[in-house]
């Protein structure tokens, strides 16, 4: 099959090394997100996929707008079978979707219909799901709702962060396509219409990423996996911003301490109250300083109880 993949995330890195795998599948080419300033001294940085198909010897194409007519064209031109598209960034319209005779095939990071949209990872993370999963669908030219071609579900385990969840969904996506793209061709593949009632995850925005210490302990530590590695969960402390990289939580006996004291110092970690329960930080990284055990930070930095965070 000649396949033209579609992906910008670090999700979509995943599932491009896996298809790259197969020998089945000729991939001609990356479509991915332009370029982006970012960092203090504001240099380009390439999308994660970019970089992955350079590793790989792939050509790659960043256009400003996918469905650009001129582009539309180029793509035509390649007479590709399928497009493949992860997390991708932009809406295909309906002459690029009905450009490939087995059109255009998304892998989305959640069971579908539930978490439409472009951060279903960070949001099944901050809303305590226990499953989630990976669905293989035919585009059309709504959001994440077309037909099914073949869905797996994943545990989400008590110490998944964002980084771990992406990783194991994007192998989960790329072996699920790896087994959809063959039988899709030899016609041994019905698409089902989504059913069940349909939710939405909009990008997160990086303002809840800030710990408000008046949440209960589950909830803060939501957050800390969900924002884990970035753009990280965050406090202040002594005037500085602290970002929390891990963390757990404990139920209290009512509320020993105001939000955000610090009520033990322990060699595992630095028990702060919560609204609700306490959270006990095991690393961290101090603004401008390296990421650390928490006995280090409390070595450092001459911590004690009693001390506020936020």
């Amino acid at each position: 099959m000649r396949v033209v993949f579609m992906g910008t995330s670090s999700f979509a890195v995943r599932v491009l090394t896996e298809l790259a795998e197969d020998g089945r599948l000729e991939i001609l080419g990356v479509v991915t997100r332009p370029d982006q300033r970012a960092g203090r001294g504001l240099r380009l940085v390439s999308p994660p996929v970019c970089c992955e198909a350079k590793r790989l010897g792939l050509p790659v194409w960043q256009p400003e707008r996918v469905n650009r007519p001129d582009f539309v064209e180029f793509l035509r031109s390649l007479r590709c079978d399928v497009i493949v598209v992860a997390a991708y960034g932009q809406i295909l319209k309906k002459d690029l979707l009905s450009l490939p005779p087995l059109g255009c095939i998304n892998v989305h990071a959640s069971l579908l219909p539930r978490y439409r949209g472009p951060d279903p990872i960070r949001w099944v993370l901050l809303n305590g799901e226990e499953v989630t999963g990976v669905t293989v669908m035919l585009m059309d030219e709504g959001v994440d709702t077309g037909p099914i071609l073949a869905q797996e579900s994943l545990p989400i385990l008590p110490e998944d962060t964002y980084a771990s969840l992406t990783e194991k969904l994007g192998a989960l996506g790329g072996k699920l396509l790896r087994e959809v793209l063959p039988a899709w061709k030899e016609g041994r593949i019905t698409p089902c219409p989504q059913e069940g009632e349909p939710s939405y995850a909009p990008i997160v925005e990086k303002e809840r990423a800030r710990i408000c210490w008046e949440s209960p302990a589950w909830y803060i530590v939501r957050q800390i996996r969900a924002f884990f590695p970035s753009p990280g969960a965050y406090t202040f402390f002594a005037g500085k911003r602290l970002k929390i990289l891990e963390a757990s939580w404990e139920e209290s006996n009512g509320t020993p301490c105001s939000p955000g004291t610090i009520y033990r110092i322990e060699k595992e970690g630095i028990v702060v109250c919560a609204g609700e329960g306490l959270v006990t930080i095991h690393r961290l990284q101090p603004e401008g300083g390296r990421a650390m055990s928490s006995w280090e930070f409390v070595c450092g930095y001459r911590l004690s109880v009693g001390q506020r965070m936020g």
